[in-house]
This record gives C-alpha cells, sequence and structure tokens, in this order.
C-alpha cells in the first residue's frame, strides 16, 4: 500500500512539473548547442546575432546539463541560462527556466555528517544560478510540488512587473500541486538574490529557498574564470521557527507592551558558502598563477547582521552590486548587509595556498572559510625546464 502511494506521488510530481512546461511556446529553443540547427528556417540576415548569443553563452561556460543538481565544488561553475529562443529577425532572446520547491529534502551540510531538514529550489541549498543577459525576456516557471504543506514564491530582486514580485496575487501564495510563471525583462545587468517571500519570510529563507542570478551587460566583461559564492547560515532550531509580530499593547497603558514568554533567540549553528561547511577547506579550489579571476559574490545569511568576505595574500576589485564596470575600491576584505551582493575580481599572483573567509571568528569556527590552492603557471615551469 505505502509502495503505491509512493509511485502515485512520483507520479503526480511529474504530471506538475509536464503541465508547467507545457506552457512554454517552443519555437527556436535550444538549451546551450552551438551548431547550426538554429538556421533551419534559412535565417541569414541576421545570422551573426544569433552566432553572437550563442557564443556569449559559450563565454559565460553556460551549462548544456540544465537538470544537473550540483554538489557545493560543482556549484562553483555551474550556471543555469535556461532554455533559449532567439529571434533573429527581431534581434531578441528569451530564457526560460523552471523551479521545483520541494519542502522534504534532507541534505548533507558538512562532511561530518551534518544534515538539514531542506525546502530547496530544485534540489539544492542554495538554489541554481540562473544567468541572462540584459534585455533579455525572462520567463521563471516555479512548480510547487504537490506533496508540500506550504505556499510559497519566487522574488528576485532587480526591476520587473508587480505581478512578478512574488508578493501578492497568485504568485505571491502558489499553493501546493500549482505553479506559476515570473516574467520580466533583464535589467539592469548586476548580481542579484531571488527567494522565496511568503511569511515568515525568515523560515522559508533558512529553510533554503534562496539563490543567485545573474544579469550580463550586452557588452561582456573582460573574459576570465569566474565562480559562484553565496554565504548563507542553518539554524537547526526548528522548533522556533513561526511568524514574528510586534508585541500586544497594554490596553491600560498604551506605552507599555505586554511581554510574552521568552523563546530565545535565533541564530545559527552551521555557517557556509555554497551550503556546506569547510567544503573548501576539504576540497581547495585549484587557481592558476598569474591568472584573474571574478567572484560572484551574494549575502543571503538570515539571523546576523552582517557577513563578510576575506581573501588572504592578495587584494581585489570590488564592484557594489555588479551594476558597473569599474571597482568601487580595492581591498582584501568587504561587508555584506542581508541580501547585498558585488563582484570581486583579483589576480593569483603568488603560489601557495591562501584562505578566503567570514572575518567573524564565530562563522570561520562553525564552517565558513576555504582555501586556494594557487599553483605555479604552466609558463613558469617550462622556463624552468629549458
Amino acid at each position: 500500500m505505502n509502495q503505491n502511494i509512493k509511485i502515485f506521488g512520483v507520479g503526480m510530481i511529474s504530471l506538475i512539473i509536464f503541465t508547467g512546461l507545457s506552457n512554454y511556446p517552443l519555437n527556436e529553443i535550444y538549451a546551450q548547442a552551438s551548431n547550426d540547427k538554429n538556421n533551419k528556417n534559412g535565417i541569414k540576415e541576421n545570422r551573426g546575432y544569433i552566432e553572437n548569443v550563442i557564443q556569449y553563452d559559450t563565454d559565460k561556460n553556460c551549462s548544456k546539463d540544465l537538470d544537473k543538481i550540483p554538489n557545493a565544488t560543482e556549484y562553483l561553475t555551474y550556471f543555469n541560462c535556461g532554455h533559449v529562443n532567439i529571434d533573429a529577425d527581431n534581434e531578441k532572446t528569451s530564457r526560460e527556466f523552471t523551479l521545483v520547491v520541494e519542502e522534504n529534502n534532507t541534505i548533507p551540510i558538512s562532511n561530518q555528517g551534518h544534515q538539514f531538514k531542506a525546502w530547496t529550489y530544485n534540489g539544492t541549498i542554495p538554489g541554481p544560478t540562473m544567468r541572462m543577459t540584459e534585455g533579455d525576456l525572462v520567463k521563471i516557471t516555479v512548480i510547487n510540488a504537490g506533496e508540500n504543506n506550504f505556499t510559497h514564491s519566487l522574488h528576485t530582486h532587480s526591476i520587473h512587473p508587480g505581478k512578478s514580485d512574488g508578493v501578492e496575487g497568485p504568485g505571491g501564495t502558489i499553493v501546493p500541486g500549482q505553479n506559476f510563471t515570473y516574467t520580466f525583462t533583464a535589467n539592469p545587468y548586476g548580481v542579484y538574490p531571488y527567494h522565496c517571500h511568503v511569511n515568515p519570510i525568515a523560515d522559508h529563507i533558512n529553510r533554503g529557498l534562496y539563490g543567485m542570478f545573474i544579469i550580463d551587460p550586452k557588452e561582456p566583461r573582460e573574459q576570465m574564470q569566474e565562480y559562484a559564492m553565496l554565504m548563507n547560515g542553518y539554524d537547526m532550531n526548528y522548533e522556533l521557527e513561526g511568524p514574528v509580530t510586534i508585541p500586544a499593547v497594554d490596553k491600560k497603558d498604551p506605552t507599555k507592551f505586554i511581554a510574552e514568554e521568552e523563546e530565545g533567540e535565533r541564530s545559527n549553528e552551521i555557517y557556509t558558502v555554497n551550503g556546506k561547511a569547510f567544503e573548501y577547506m576539504d576540497n581547495p579550489i585549484r587557481l592558476n598563477q598569474g591568472e584573474d579571476y571574478r567572484i560572484y559574490l551574494v549575502n543571503m545569511l538570515e539571523f546576523d547582521l552582517v557577513n563578510s568576505f576575506h581573501l588572504h595574500g592578495s587584494m581585489f576589485d570590488y564592484i557594489a552590486s555588479g551594476t558597473g564596470e569599474e571597482p568601487e575600491y580595492k581591498n582584501d576584505i568587504v561587508t555584506l548587509s542581508q541580501g547585498d551582493r558585488g563582484i570581486i575580481e583579483f589576480k593569483a599572483e603568488l603560489t601557495g595556498n591562501y584562505m578566503f573567509h567570514a572575518h567573524q571568528t564565530e562563522f570561520t569556527d562553525l564552517g565558513w572559510m576555504g582555501f586556494f590552492n594557487v599553483a605555479e603557471s604552466k609558463d613558469n615551469t617550462d622556463d624552468e625546464d629549458t
């Protein structure tokens, strides 16, 4: 009996996903494929536009596997650029993404055996890094799996219509078994967070319903190896979840409030970048000496006022929010409030192991630290051999 129920549940999820995807117009859509099938209708006049879109996506390292569930190391370079529809006649590009919300995911959040009762977009914390170009028409379909217990939504930072804000109306309360497509034109270019906006918002964010999306400028930035890093934490005291309200007024004296029984302050037990404590201590990120690197950095840490990123042995240029071309300053540390973000660019000048971490000792001790392993460049090795 239980097996039959399980099979029925899986079937319903598949039906829901198919229903959500079947709403898409299937014109000249490709999933990061760079071949001539996009020219089968004989488009010649604007063939250059098609080639430019495909090449730009290739330069962005867009993944061809849109169903991939990356681990924390793979997440660094996993960029989901959606299913792409190129209208060469009008020089327009649209991108379609699908996010499936599941509440019943238990995921590993450290290599020491810690598990978290997660709510996820597409099975991971953080959700996938979605990537698009300024001016693209973007459609993000969020599917709330049928076996879930709560309503969910999607709120994207940047500019978008009110009906796609994820707060009110059908897009603000997607009930289990239903879906909603958020539509907007990508602008301005920059790096942004996205997250569920259903109350209590802190619970939906703490459980894992957030991620990063990047709107690239029409004119590409200088090409270099790129990484996505999203800073977060986990409050594992699930019994403290629930709505937050202002205290009730004392009717006898409105200048006072009625104190409720103290339940304790919420706090994080584990801190990470990209969802897994000490991941990049156990698996250092390899860099090549003399090469340039770019990090898209987002802070989605709940229950702490600020978070930070500190790089050892080097200095980086920082572009706040990623909405400019020129850096605001050069430093080895940046401090971000909740939801804040930016772009870090630096050159790996010297070989060796270099730590990067939050510059709050508590955060580092509880998981938020890693290493860059800068290896000697091949050119230097060749010079020594000769």
